[in-house]
């Protein structure tokens, strides 16, 4: 997945080491900003407590259920199956041979044409995620097998949830953009390239793949994910439970950056609009940690409310100020009013998309803090 910030990589620099330690005396394990569910599956994988994900966005959810609502690996021979499926449904499109045709000829030195010839295609296509995503983040083909790909997931519950998650992975790592779906590449001489290489993806490929690896990948115990507000559910929780916090550091909503692969858990029709192919704002969650006026204050709330249930918490935040107004210093700050703080710095690598308030390269390695928390 490409993602803002990398979990998985503080995982084994720091991080793991932390859960190691706290898990096995919790009764349940809280992700509460579990985004691409590194921290979740880890967890999942490696305790026998249940895990619960949270997010605001659906597809986090999708991704947190292929392994946390099973208990047991699933075979393998349903995924071939699947896309047998969706590669006949796709060939009966009646874009499909254009497309293909399109895909055959794509070419570093024609890449404008290429667009323009995709995007002309996809604008009549009978798929949604063809007319708002075709020509654009995915090559005419590439949108269509998405499209067929979500219309004919298995039925069963445990392969239906594997399939999405790995159609949502697929699709980030096909998407022509600079680390997420915030916009696509452009198709002029200095972008151009990236676009057609992400063009050239086989996204069956690609997704037989994924599944057939979180297919082999199970939860010790069953878990379950939430689509929700995480100030608000902290309220639940209890004096047993360890909660993981790597709250948002971007003074833009997660939802620009993530937009396209929300369209895709949802499978529902969209409207788009802009450079980036947005749906309208009021379909796209909105967090106070993103906005620089009430980031401090809904941590503070989070952490207050946090310390009244008693649980024990593990954050993680960048060291430095980031674009949201929040910083390392301001977050152990505000956890120290309610919960005595061991703290540690690791090296972490992170998107500066719209997070940071210094530069604009796509990736950096940055210093994090792990902050082991326990209630006063």
């Amino acid at each position: 997945m490409k993602y803002m910030g990398s979990k998985r990589y503080m995982l084994c620099n720091g991080l793991g080491d932390t859960i190691t330690k706290l898990a096995p005396k919790s009764r349940r394990f809280i992700d509460l900003f579990s985004g691409s569910g590194a921290v979740s599956w880890f967890v999942a994988e490696q305790f026998p407590i249940p895990v619960v994900a949270v997010d605001l966005q659906l597809y986090s959810s999708v991704l947190a259920d292929a392994i946390l609502a099973r208990t047991g690996p699933l075979e393998i021979r349903w995924v071939e199956n699947w896309l047998q499926r969706a590669k006949a449904h796709a060939e009966s499109s009646k874009g499909y041979q254009r497309a293909q045709q399109l895909q055959n000829t794509i070419a570093v030195g024609a890449v404008h044409s290429a667009a323009t010839s995709a995007r002309e295609l996809c604008a009549n296509s009978e798929y949604s995620i063809c007319r708002a995503y075709g020509g654009y983040y995915y090559s005419a083909l590439q949108s269509i097998l998405i499209a067929c790909l979500r219309q004919t997931l298995p039925s069963d519950p445990s392969r239906k949830r594997v399939a999405l998650a790995a159609l949502v992975q697929a699709a980030s790592m096909c998407a022509a953009a600079p680390g997420h779906t915030a916009q696509p590449f452009k198709p002029n001489s200095s972008a151009g390239r990236f676009l057609l290489e992400a063009w050239r993806k086989d996204v069956l490929e690609i997704v037989a793949q994924r599944a057939k690896e979180l297919s082999a990948r199970f939860a010790l115990v069953e878990g379950k994910s939430i689509v929700g507000d995480a100030n608000i559910l902290a309220r639940e929780l209890n004096v047993d439970d360890l909660v993981f916090l790597d709250p948002p550091y971007s003074a833009v909503h997660y939802s620009r950056f993530y937009h396209v692969l929300e369209t895709i858990a949802s499978g529902k029709d969209v409207e788009v609009s802009g450079e980036g192919r947005y749906p309208p704002q009021e379909l796209r969650p909105h967090s106070s940690y993103s906005v620089g006026t009430k980031s401090l204050s809904a941590i503070e709330d989070l952490l207050a409310t946090l310390g009244s249930r008693g649980c024990r918490v593990i954050i993680t935040f960048p060291a430095g100020k980031a674009s949201n107004g929040l910083s390392g210093e301001l977050v152990t700050s505000a956890a120290e009013k309610y919960f005595k703080v061991d703290s540690a710095t690791v090296h972490g690598r992170f998107s500066t998309l719209g997070g940071n308030a210094k530069i604009r390269s796509a990736r950096q390695t940055s210093e994090e803090l792990v902050l082991s928390l326990r209630p006063r």
